[in-house]
């Protein structure tokens, strides 16, 4: 018996063998697709979420830096620990009561300011949370130092130095 080929051979269709070495060979490809796609999404995600976090940085900087140069003089206090200040700020050098704070509170572990601690007015001033708050408060300056967690857990650090402007 003759071996068919050309259109007679075409008419048959395709091998089981074939077949499966295509589905494998499909499967590989977008095996490989998917995971290129969600170490994409991973990656995206992880910018982004370092992304608004530094914005929440900057954010928390210029709120004290901008109270900090209305003010005359300002106080830090370790509330709780030494990672963490309260900054209490005062319009004038003989001003027995401060107008304005920014703290950090260990309940939810995020930077607060307001015209009391904990009083009505004052609450978060970002979502992410706070691993460090720290301020020291000379005769003419404020210098903070932050560190805010990311949704990630990565971490961003700020700081900012203040000089008083109301004196």
């Amino acid at each position: 018996m003759a071996a068919v080929t050309g259109p007679a051979r075409a008419g048959r269709g395709f091998t089981l063998t074939e077949v499966a070495v295509v589905m494998i060979l499909g499967t590989m490809i977008m095996a490989g697709l998917v995971g290129f796609y969600l170490s994409s999404q991973g990656v995206w995600l992880d910018a982004s979420t370092q992304a608004i976090t530094q914005r929440e940085a900057s954010l928390v900087a210029a709120a004290v830096r901008d109270s900090v140069r209305r003010c005359a003089r300002a106080q830090a206090t370790s509330v709780p620990d030494s990672l963490h200040q309260q900054l209490a700020l005062f319009l004038r050098p003989g001003d027995a009561t401060p107008y304005y704070y920014f703290w950090w509170d260990p309940a939810d572990s995020l930077i607060h300011s307001g015209y009391q601690v904990g009083g009505a007015g004052s609450g978060p001033m970002v979502v992410s949370r706070a691993d460090r708050f720290q301020v020291a408060a000379s005769k003419t300056a404020v210098r903070m130092d932050l560190r805010l967690r990311t949704a990630s857990g990565g971490s961003v650090d700020a700081g900012t130095l203040a000089k008083y402007m109301n004196n």
